[in-house]
């Protein structure tokens, strides 16, 4: 879990959020856009479908500006998040997942300090890239 402060509309609103390697993309809860931010989630324009952990639900996005960090180092993103359209699959958590986060940040859970699981080390810091991303390719489909 990662302690954060979203921003929307110069609101600002701490919380925590799961980073999940295993997610394609970041999705939050309705709550969050509905009471903290404001938002009437009934007028968010459907964007596509997700499939997770609630099952198959149509979404909306919202792009909004994320801050974490250190006293010492201060990071600031703009996130664009999915929003569940159908209530009843609103995720029982926000959800950070790898697009674009784990493009823009090198995420680690270093386990060498400690021999108790539950005391890993979580690191994150900004990736640098040498290449451009738009010269790979995705990979070859395999036919059965």
């Amino acid at each position: 879990m990662l302690r954060i402060i979203l921003t929307y509309n110069s609101i600002d609103f701490p919380t925590w959020i799961l980073v999940d390697s295993g997610a394609d993309y970041s999705i939050i809860r309705r709550e969050i856009v509905e009471d903290a931010f404001g938002v009437n989630i009934s007028k968010l324009k459907k964007s596509g479908e997700t499939c997770g952990i609630t099952g198959k639900t149509s979404v909306g996005e919202i792009e909004i500006e994320m801050k974490f960090g250190t006293s010492r180092k201060k990071c600031v993103e703009k996130i664009p998040f999915n929003v569940s359209l159908e209530s009843s699959k609103d995720p029982p958590v926000s959800l950070l997942g790898r697009d674009p986060f784990f493009y823009r940040y090198r995420v680690d859970f270093r386990m060498g300090y400690t021999d108790d699981p539950s005391l890993g080390k979580f690191v994150l810091y900004p990736e640098e890239h040498k290449r451009n991303a738009k010269k790979y390719k995705k990979p070859l489909k395999i036919k059965k």
